[in-house]
């Protein structure tokens, strides 16, 4: 697979943008990377957790997706490691889900059992062995495919490999105009127009708005979360407790993460620092002080599958959103994805269940 000089516009620099544009650039394509911020990263990928979770589907599309995307990480965090010297806080630390209900445990136990899923019974003297920082009375499971990446050190490296290949960045351009020009495809930004054979929206919720420019209904919607690093680091895997989560990164444990419908709002609020604070004190019997706090917005789409596939009535645009809560999981997959079907005409797998105008 080779795209010969192939031209090809990424529109957002997160991670599924830098990812497109990696692996493109590995093939050969001429990328140009638009993103209205810099470098420093996007504002859903800067305030990610970069947890990579274990699955526990079936045989549905989806759940292959997301097992495929799982295991691409530690190969794409190798090679990184071997093109660039680049450590992108690849950790298989393991996790544990916290239970005070002992009939809730035999449920999601027996749930990821019978999905071939690794997991682990730990009892109250288990758990505290496994984890002495957190505060006693409670069971857990043990999910030893629960990994994690750092958001930042991986989009950096990215695009730094993808750059090593001659993929080129304009930064600080906001896209104001998309359009069909015969062949190509035009992207007219707040600075200059660009040309190019194709386009792929990966700019998370704003997405929507942009392939509504060549005719397309692609529905996306931003959902803000917030995040909070705390000093000290006393944990040693992920841990879980009623659907946020405590990560040990480096000397800080980060918080996270919260689901609110605010639209295309990116401040922090006070209620969510406290909301943090307080789940600190209860898994660990103590507070932590806190560093720093963080919001980015997740782009929801319709029927909870990312939209992935170029559109109907413009197929030299492509679309790469809608991962919602897991865009850097499935960042790496979904870049590999549209290479492959920008280079060869197709995608090499069922992608019908991911089509953007649904």
């Amino acid at each position: 697979m080779a795209l010969g000089g192939t031209r090809v516009l990424v529109v957002g620099a997160g991670i599924i943008g830098r990812s497109t544009a990696y692996f493109l650039a590995r093939q050969g394509a001429k990328v140009v990377l638009l993103d209205e911020g810099i470098a420093a990263g996007s504002p859903t990928s800067r305030a990610s957790l970069g947890v990579l979770t274990h699955c526990n589907g079936g045989d549905n599309p989806y759940a292959q997706l997301f097992r495929d995307g799982h295991a691409l990480y530690a190969r794409l965090a190798c090679d990184l490691a071997e093109d660039l010297g680049a450590d992108v806080g690849w950790r298989p630390l393991g996790g544990i889900e916290l239970f005070a209900d002992a009939s809730q445990i035999e449920e999601v136990w027996h749930f990821n059992r019978e999905r071939g899923c690794r997991v682990e019974r730990l009892d109250e003297r288990a758990l505290r062995g496994a984890e002495p920082a957190l505060d006693g009375g409670c069971e857990g499971l043990y999910f030893a495919d629960d990994h994690r990446v750092d958001p930042l050190k991986l989009g950096a490296a990215l695009w730094a490999a993808a750059a090593q290949r001659g993929a080129s960045a304009a930064w600080g351009e906001r896209v104001w105009r998309i359009a069909q020009a015969g062949e190509a495809i035009e992207v007219a930004t707040s600075r200059r127009t660009h040309r190019a054979d194709f386009a792929v929206l990966a700019a998370g919720a704003w997405s929507g708005s942009l392939a509504a420019q060549v005719g397309a209904r692609v529905a996306l919607r931003p959902v803000r979360g917030q995040q909070a690093r705390f000093a000290g680091a006393p944990l040693r895997h992920l841990v879980r407790i009623n659907g946020r989560h405590l990560i040990p990164d480096g000397g800080e444990t980060i918080v996270g993460s919260t689901l609110e419908e605010v639209g295309f709002r990116l401040e922090t609020t006070r209620a969510a620092a406290a909301e943090f604070a307080a789940q600190v004190r209860s898994a660990l019997g103590r507070c932590l002080p806190l560093s720093r706090q963080q919001a980015g917005l997740r782009p929801k789409p319709r029927g909870g599958r990312p939209l992935i596939g170029p559109l109907t009535d413009a197929p030299r645009v492509f679309v790469a959103s809608g991962h919602y809560k897991n865009g850097v999981l499935l960042g790496p997959i979904t870049g590999q994805i549209v290479t492959r079907w920008i280079a060869e005409g197709t995608p090499g797998r069922d992608m019908r269940h991911f089509a953007p105008e649904r």
